[in-house]
């Protein structure tokens, strides 16, 4: 969708990032940016448009977001142009999904490895884990109520731990979906 304002914002913050990154392979990224950004706009307004400082918070959104692509592998920016072109991929019968929680299936992460064989005998597929990030204890409000959303949960294991889930997952053809709710956290820091 077109919008002026949007769209003159997006034209500021392309001429921004040129001047802060050397040039690479970024057209999947931007059209992927210039797709959503009306969307990615218009709820970041919505949020922080009267703060003084908007534009210059947006553009570090921007930011991050670039780098992130960036640095992903680069097996799943194939994967990601794959599913652009079979946008319904989700949908397909093919996925038998099922969500859990960690500590309510297995005892942690690194358990969970000796369990993927039990999921793969009744279909499963797709495995959606409920909250891991790091949260009080006692005060978790069943994961939700997050501390720190860039570390794992101790009671859940490792980055290591979860490294190697993701890899046996990905051997057994299976997909992994995290819950992680953005908006919802605790009060401890």
């Amino acid at each position: 969708m077109y919008e002026q304002i949007s769209h003159s914002l997006l034209n500021d913050i392309l001429v921004e990032l040129k001047k802060k990154t050397k040039p690479q392979n970024m057209q999947f990224f931007y059209t992927r940016l210039g797709a959503n950004f009306y969307a990615i706009y218009s709820l970041f307004n919505t949020l922080y448009g009267e703060h003084p400082d908007s534009k210059k918070h947006i553009l570090h959104l921007v930011e991050t977001l670039m780098h992130q692509y960036i640095s992903r592998p680069s097996h799943l920016k194939k994967i990601d142009l794959e599913r652009e072109k079979d946008h319904n991929w989700f949908l397909s019968q093919k996925w038998i999904g099922m969500a859990l929680y960690c500590n309510g299936y297995a005892d942690n992460l690194k358990d969970m490895l000796s369990r993927l064989n039990y999921l793969q005998e009744l279909g499963v597929n797709l495995v959606h884990i409920m909250p891991i990030c790091d949260c009080p204890e006692g005060k978790s409000d069943g994961g939700y109520a997050v501390r720190d959303f860039c570390r794992i949960d101790s009671r859940f294991g490792t980055f290591e731990d979860f490294d190697e889930l993701v890899a046996n997952l990905k051997k057994r053809d299976m997909l992994l979906t995290l819950d992680v709710v953005v908006n919802h956290t605790s009060d401890q820091h």
